[in-house]
Parts: structure tokens; sequence; C-alpha cells
């Protein structure tokens, strides 16, 4: 990105961050609730949300893109209703993204773009009382966002800007001790259009629903497993055809999950440990000649400990492991490659959008996390971690690099992230910044053929009002 419009968008930003902070303080003066342009009544909510971000790319590391940056100006707007009476509701969301600065050598996807797209059409029932006095028990029907334990799996993304949703129907049982069981039927929906050349003109197409993929499966959530630990259990089918005109793998996946945890908190030990195991069928790619069937047998593992400090700035020291399965040989019957269905990777693997090298796929990764408040509204994060394949022989899921050899090794680099959130008015506006620097090591070094350069630098800047 030339430095001209690198000024540019900082001032735009800018500009709108402190004018906004301006006219909402003058509104805090006088309400300690955030401003709404349409106040909320017992049977109606309605809020807005406009995002406007700056990202910039310095050294590609995907295979085939022009170019060694990339660079975007993202301006989101949602616009979420719901309706209720007694224990119906109407839920609504309609989301349009656009963006600016790419070019024919970026990284844009449809799950950054999406143009007046509808988001969420939903209805709800709610019941009450019906095994123990204080239960509850949710039913949504329709065009919905999903979000299932801890979201490494099923997620409405929190950093890509227009998320994944669904249409289908979920149950969500609570019992009065917190106790929590849902279960779910879905198909996924089909941000459109995909094609890059769309996607630079900001062209709108209707979503649909996917006719190839099917999601059912179940959660359940113990909070009191023992006084200190808490712990989530959860399946997940997956069923694909493969067909011409909607290419897969054809994926026939069972997901088999346990988490156990001990949330944070001052003066102590906290922790999280994830298991999952894949058991099913899959091609090797999505290529209509690829008809071989292969037997599916992945897993992903991801442990945590962290302990938070009684001082002034509340810090938070975290130790990271994560390692998710891939193909140790491309030439047999099976597919080790681990599948992370519909998840976030942002809360651990750094930001996505057009950056996100890392995902839970043939991937080994070790590091740690230093957070803290310095303020009130104020959130500081310092992250560093080192990242390997796990299968030498397999591909650096979503960059298109792989050396079926397995010559080049498996170091993929070492990676520096931080960020600074401020809440400059709390409800209404908060402005986040942050960097990502990759130092390349091994396998993306020494590919044949490949010019990944030995630093990718990634900056964004964003503000986020809400009304």
């Amino acid at each position: 990105m030339s430095p001209r419009y690198l000024l540019l968008c900082t001032t735009i930003l800018s500009t709108t961050a402190l004018s906004t902070t301006l006219m909402s303080s003058s509104i805090h003066a006088q309400s300690a609730q955030p401003w709404r342009l349409i106040d909320s009544t017992e049977q109606t909510r309605v809020q807005f949300n406009h995002l406007l971000r700056l990202e910039s790319l310095d050294g590609q590391f995907r295979a085939g893109r022009q170019g060694s940056s990339d660079q975007v100006l993202l301006s989101r707007t949602i616009m979420t209703a719901e309706f209720r009476r007694d224990n119906l509701a109407l839920g609504l969301e309609v989301l349009d993204v656009r963006q600016a600065l790419a070019d024919s050598g970026s990284s844009l996807s449809s799950g950054i773009v999406n143009t007046a797209a509808l988001q969420q059409l939903y209805v709800s029932a709610r019941g009450s009382d019906f095994v123990q006095q204080g239960s509850a028990l949710d039913v949504k029907l329709g065009r919905q966002s999903v979000d299932i334990a801890s979201r490494r799996l099923m997620s409405r993304s929190g950093y890509n800007t227009a998320p994944v949703s669904f249409t289908g129907v979920t149950s969500d049982f609570r019992l009065s001790d917190g106790k929590r069981l849902q279960a779910f039927y879905l198909l996924p929906m089909q941000n459109l259009p995909g094609d890059l050349p769309s996607l630079l003109d900001n062209r709108t197409e209707r979503d649909r629903e996917s006719e190839t993929v099917k999601l059912w499966g179940m959660f359940a959530e113990l909070p009191a497993l023992t006084e200190w630990l808490r712990g989530d259990f959860y399946y997940i089918r997956l069923n694909e055809k493969d067909t011409r005109a909607q290419p897969g793998t054809n994926r026939r996946i069972n997901t088999f999950g346990t988490r156990l945890f001990r949330p944070a908190a001052l003066q102590q030990f906290d922790f999280e440990v994830e298991g999952v195991s894949q058991r099913g069928s899959s091609h090797a790619t999505a290529a209509v000649t690829d008809v071989r069937e292969l037997d599916h047998r992945a897993y992903l593992f991801h442990a945590e400990v962290g302990y938070t400090f009684d001082s002034a700035w509340r810090p938070r020291l975290q130790l990271q492991f994560d390692h998710a399965s891939g193909d140790e040989d491309p030439t047999d019957g099976r597919n080790g490659r681990f599948d992370t269905l519909y998840g976030d990777r942002r809360f651990d693997f750094g930001p996505t959008s057009i950056y996100g090298p890392f995902s839970r796929s043939n991937l080994v990764s070790l590091g740690y996390r230093v957070t803290a408040t310095p303020k009130t509204g104020v959130r500081l994060m310092l992250a560093h971690r080192e990242f390997r394949l796990a299968e030498s022989r397999d591909q650096w899921v979503g960059t298109g690099l792989r050396d079926a050899s397995g010559r080049s090794g498996r170091g993929l680099g070492q990676q520096l992230e931080a960020r600074v959130q401020w809440d400059a008015v709390p409800g209404n506006l908060m402005v986040e910044s942050g960097i990502a620097l990759i130092a390349a090591s091994g396998f993306a070094r020494r590919l044949p053929g490949s010019d990944i350069p030995s630093t990718t630098r990634y900056f964004y800047l964003q503000s986020v009002l809400s009304f």
C-alpha cells in the first residue's frame, strides 16, 4: 500500500472515530446507558453496527498470488432486529460488507465481502419448567448464526467481516443449575458471489443454502463436574455430496469432542484441554476426477494454562499448545488431515481476513500470550507462537504450498502478534489496532520453486460504531 493510500485511510478512520466520540460523549454525559437510535422495549430490539477496517499485508505467503503485498479497506454495516411477543420471537439480521483498495492480486473471499446479504431470518419459541422448575427450552427455525462449545468447530466468525450462517433448526435446553443440551440440523449458507472480479466490484448476488452439505449433532455443557471443573461434550456429523455443480471432497465425517476447563479468575491458575477425534471417509481433493474414497482418521488436541495476577494492570499469562493432524502419506488409502469444519481460528492463531496463514489442519504450534488492562476500557495483548507442519508431506493448509517428498521439512516460522483495544465510548464506539509478523523458516524457506518472503507483515486499524 502506498503511503498516500495509508495516510488517506488512516485519516478516514481517525476522523470517524473522533467525530463519533465527540457526539457520543455528549450523549453519555446525559445517560449512563449506551445510546441507541431506536430504544429497546420488552417487545422490540433494533440495533445497528458499523465497522470500518483498514488492512495491509506486506510479504504474500500464498501460492499463485500476483505481487508481494495486499491491502483492503472494508466497510461493514449490520442491522439486527428481534420482535418478541410472549414466548414467540421473529429475528432479522441484514449485513452489507464492501471493499475498496483491493486489486487483482488480492486474497479476498466471500467470507470478507458480501453485499446486501440476509444473514439471519428466524422464528423462535420458548417454553419453561418442562423437567424442573426454572428449566427453559428455546427452539429456533430458519436462517441463523451458530456458536458451539469453544467455537473451534462451529462458530460465527469474530474477525471475518462476512460470517457463516446456516439454515435449519436448533434447540437449546437449559436446567436451573446451568446444565445445557443443544441439538441442531443445519444446511450451511454459501456467501455469493465467490469469484474475485465480482468481489472487487462489490457485486450483489443472493446467498443460497448448500445443496450438498448437511450438518447435525448435539452439544452438552456441564458447568460443575467438580467444584472448579467445567466440561463440554459434543458430536457433529457432516455429510457432503460431491457434484459437478458444487465440487467438494465428499466428506462423511463423525466428529467427537470433549473439552475440560477452569475459567480465568484473579490469583488462580486456569486451564483448558480439548480433544477431538474424527472418523469417516473423504476424498483427497475436490477435483471432479478425484473419486477415490479415503478412510478419514484425524484428530485435534488443544491445551492451555494461564494465571491472572492481582496487580494494577490485571496481567494474565497463558501458555498454549495445538496439534491438528495431517496426512502422513498422500499415496495410501487414508486421509489424516483434520477438518476444522466451520470453526473460528482468530482467538488462537491471530487475525484472518486477508491474513490468516494458519488453520487447524496439519499444524503443530506452541506459544504464549500476555494480556493486560492498564485502565478501564483499554485492553492490551501480546502473543508469540512457533508453527510447524504436523506431517512434512502434507499441505500447508490455506496457502496451496506442499512438498510431497517431505524433504523441505516441517518448520513454518514464528509469529509475533500485538493488539490494543479501546472502548472510546462504552457500548457505542470501540477502536482497535493490531500487527502480526511472521519470520519464515524451514519448509517455508526450502520449498522448491517457492518465493515466500523471509518476513510477512500485517497491520490493521478499525473502528466499530454501535447505535
